[in-house]
This record gives structure tokens, C-alpha cells and sequence, in this order.
């Protein structure tokens, strides 16, 4: 018995079909623009969202029954870093015919047990005592109002070396643009 083998050719039965005009790669499915449109949408989306989450949050008070106050904003340096680093002036030359001065930190918890009691607090490092040649530092916990506690506190910490010591707890007030102007009642928040 003879056996023959057929080999049949995978083009055979078929037509030939022309190249297309355009390649493939140009070519889209209805399901590949539809992707490609949901990705130019959702980037849109996202470079909107980043350019509004980057602005400052501006935080300016007046120290209650002091002459001085304080113009901040809390922001960050990009994603994926959240808004937590602080810088902004410690103004005595509007209300206490003295200095200006910058002051910086960031934003962390406070344990409640110490003042002002309250958390989140922003935490100013106010290098003031240090221009005057004391040798002291100064740091103000400052507690921005929110739904939770909606009051403004403060209080301020110095250090000689050896302890740290409270210095003023007390309330504020937020403002919006310039200064309080005028002398205002009270002595600076600073040790004098």
C-alpha cells in the first residue's frame, strides 16, 4: 500500500489581499483612539490638579494682645511631598516699631498634653533672640484653624542651652493681605 503525503500550503484557498495605503501602525482600532483619548483627558486632569495643589496655603495672624504677627504659607517642593514645609515673617515693624525677620519649619502633631493643646501645629523656628546676640532660640507652635478646632492658638518655647521653657500661650487672629497697621496695644511675643 502506497501512501502519499499532501502538504497543503497555508496561503492556498486564500486571496491575496493589498497592503493597506496606510500602515498599521497609523491604522487605529475604534478601541485605541478611544484609549488614546482617555489618556490625553486624564493627563489634562492630572497637570490641572498638580498646578492647583502646588499653590501655598497662606496663613497670616496677629498674636492677640501683642503688637506683633506673623505672615506665612505652608506649601511644598512638588509631588509626592505634601504640604507641610513653612516659611514667612515674623513682622515687629508694623505694630512694634521694631524688625522684620524670617522664620521657616514645617507642620507636624502635638501631643496634646502640651501647649497649646491642640493639633496640627505649624512649628516657626524665629531666629530673632540670635540678632540681638542672646543666645536663645525661639519657636512658636501655631495651630491654623480647621474644622476640628476652629480657634487660632499659639505658644511660644525659648531655649538657653540647658531647658526649654513657655514662654506665651495665648489666641490669634487671621487676616488677610497687609499687616494690622498702627501701633497695636501690648509688647512683642519675643523675650526681651
Amino acid at each position: 500500500m502506497l501512501s502519499t503525503c499532501v502538504a497543503f500550503s497555508p496561503t492556498a484557498g486564500q486571496k491575496k489581499l493589498k497592503k493597506p495605503a496606510v500602515p498599521r501602525q497609523y491604522n487605529l482600532t475604534f478601541q485605541e483612539n478611544s484609549m488614546k483619548k482617555m489618556l490625553l483627558v486624564l493627563t489634562v486632569v492630572l497637570v490641572g490638579s498638580l498646578a492647583a495643589s502646588a499653590a501655598p496655603v497662606v496663613f497670616n495672624f496677629q498674636f492677640d494682645g501683642f503688637c506683633d504677627n506673623m505672615k506665612t504659607h505652608r506649601y511644598t517642593p512638588g509631588s509626592p511631598v505634601p504640604k507641610k514645609l513653612l516659611a514667612g515673617i515674623h513682622d515687629l515693624t508694623s505694630g512694634c516699631g521694631g524688625v522684620t525677620v524670617a522664620v521657616g519649619g514645617f507642620q507636624h502633631g502635638n501631643p496634646i498634653a502640651i501647649s497649646p493643646f491642640v493639633a496640627p501645629v505649624n512649628d516657626y523656628s524665629d531666629p530673632i533672640e540670635g540678632l540681638y546676640g542672646v543666645n536663645y532660640s525661639l519657636q512658636y507652635l501655631v495651630h491654623e484653624p480647621n474644622v476640628t478646632h476652629p480657634a487660632c492658638v499659639w505658644a511660644n518655647y525659648y531655649s538657653n542651652g540647658n531647658a526649654n521653657y513657655l514662654l506665651y500661650s495665648s489666641t490669634c487672629t487671621r487676616f488677610n493681605g497687609a499687616a494690622p497697621q498702627g501701633r497695636l496695644p501690648g509688647s512683642s511675643t519675643v523675650k526681651r
